[in-house]
């Protein structure tokens, strides 16, 4: 793993610091000299209680938590962003880095980095969006350089951010499209799937130097198992509220599924163990792997999960051959 604290032990630090809140759709008018009437704001609650407008049409958006893609989708591009790559923060995620200019778009780091308030007030945004996850302290400093919306869904729910967002400006065809597009290819896939692997059951591990994380309902373990219908092995524990649960791998030995996505960090040494080695899906080599780069930077995004859809399907299905 990259050299710097796992995403899961920051999400225990701070998931309990944001509650969901709820959008008021109270729109605030401004007339015209003809008589007419339009809407020019909108007034919204952020899951803290407070109230506040923001413009319907904003020129410059600050986003802070890891949301672009969803963004692009509803047609607002920011002029800045915590959208970065997570094996490289000083680049854009490179599910959208085709899309936005260096020119124009001010790359601020990963979402999960503090940020910078220099940098962000030096963008002048009209509105700043920021995470539930990360961050959350420095909300009353950036209500002071623009309106900020504090979003009320984790980093992990791309669904439920990209309906959020949506709603708020008023664009709910583009996103009913995106979805219905990647809900018929996922539909796809999982009746490919379905004749491929002949009901043999799946884990979701990610490795770290010390310990591991099996994935229960969270990013790549929400498609396989929730929309694919792909069967969960037995023995994976209760996921915490992010998906997941960190264990030992000796904890391994009570796991032993058909096939394994392993999400790799290079530090790891599984091929040294025992347990790992007497894993069904390790001695009969359905192993499907990817980078723990890559589950961060596709897992938990609207664009990404499109990309990691066809990836993990091909791996899949290729293994049948």
């Amino acid at each position: 793993m990259l050299k710097r604290i796992p995403v899961w032990i920051a999400l225990c630090c701070m998931l309990t610091l944001a509650a969901c809140g709820t959008t008021q759709t109270t729109s605030e008018v401004a007339s015209s000299s003809e008589g007419t009437a339009q809407a020019t704001s909108k007034l919204i609650t952020n899951p803290n209680g407070e109230e506040i407008t923001i413009p319907l049409n904003p020129e410059r958006i600050v986003d802070l938590s890891g949301s672009t893609e969803e963004l692009l989708i509803i047609g607002k591009t920011p002029v800045a962003t915590m959208s970065a790559d997570y094996g490289n923060p000083e680049e854009i995620t490179p599910t959208i880095k085709d899309q936005l200019s260096a020119d124009t778009v001010n790359n601020l780091g990963w979402y999960g980095f503090p940020l910078s308030i220099e940098a962000i007030a030096g963008a002048n945004p009209d509105l700043i969006i920021l995470g539930k996850d990360f961050n959350t302290d420095q909300y009353e400093t950036l209500s002071k350089i623009a309106p900020t919306i504090a979003l009320p869904y984790s980093y992990y729910d791309w669904r439920e951010r990209l309906t959020f967002l949506a709603d708020t400006f008023g664009e709910e065809s583009k996103k009913d499209e995106y979805l219905a597009k990647y809900d018929a290819k996922s539909a796809e896939w999982k009746q490919k799937l379905e004749a491929a692997v002949h009901g043999e059951s799946f884990a979701v591990i990610e490795t770290y130097p010390n310990n591991l994380v099996i994935y229960s309902n969270k990013g790549a373990a929400e498609m396989l198992y929730g929309e694919w219908g792909l069967k969960r092995t037995e023995g994976i524990p209760e996921p915490e509220g992010w998906g997941g649960k960190q264990i030992a791998l000796e904890a391994l030995a009570t796991v032993n599924p058909d096939r394994l996505l392993l999400m790799e960090n290079s530090e790891n040494k599984m091929v040294d163990s025992k347990v790992w080695n007497n894993m069904n899906a390790v001695k009969n080599e359905k192993i499907y792997k990817i980078s723990n780069v890559d589950n961060y930077n596709y897992s938990y995004t609207a664009m990404g999960r499109m990309e990691l859809m066809d990836r993990l399907g091909t791996m899949i299905l290729e293994g049948q051959k």
